[in-house]
């Protein structure tokens, strides 16, 4: 009888730890999540870091939407749809144009100016 006590409570605590270790990893993805939006309201602050009603509002509907079953990008995705690419710290990878533009700018020049240098050498 004593076995089987003993057995039933080292399950529980098991049991709860298991709870425990779930919900405070949830909770470490949630706040590793909240830096990467950006309050709308503060300049450059995250919703993790501003005390705004605004970052509170959110961070309280993101809790929600991931405790009824939402997964992070499904939220993310949903934020951008609904207050557009400045929510997110981390913007979206189709940005190859405004990247690579510069470079293309510099080739372009470099080609004029020696094709200008050519037509001169040749006269």
């Amino acid at each position: 009888m004593k076995i089987l006590k003993f057995t039933s409570n080292l399950f529980l605590v098991v049991f709860l730890l298991s709870l425990f270790s779930i919900s405070h990893s949830n909770e470490n993805k949630l706040n590793d999540y909240f830096k990467t939006i950006r309050c709308l309201v503060c300049e450059g602050q995250s919703i993790q870091e501003s005390d705004t009603e605004f970052a509170i509002n959110l961070k309280e509907q993101i809790k929600i939407k991931n405790n009824s079953g939402m997964s992070l990008n499904e939220i993310n995705q949903e934020l951008i749809e609904i207050y557009g690419e400045q929510i997110s710290f981390n913007p979206s990878k189709n940005h190859f144009l405004l990247w690579f533009m510069p470079l293309i700018l510099l080739l372009i020049i470099f080609m004029f100016i020696r094709n200008k240098l050519r037509f001169i050498y040749k006269k």
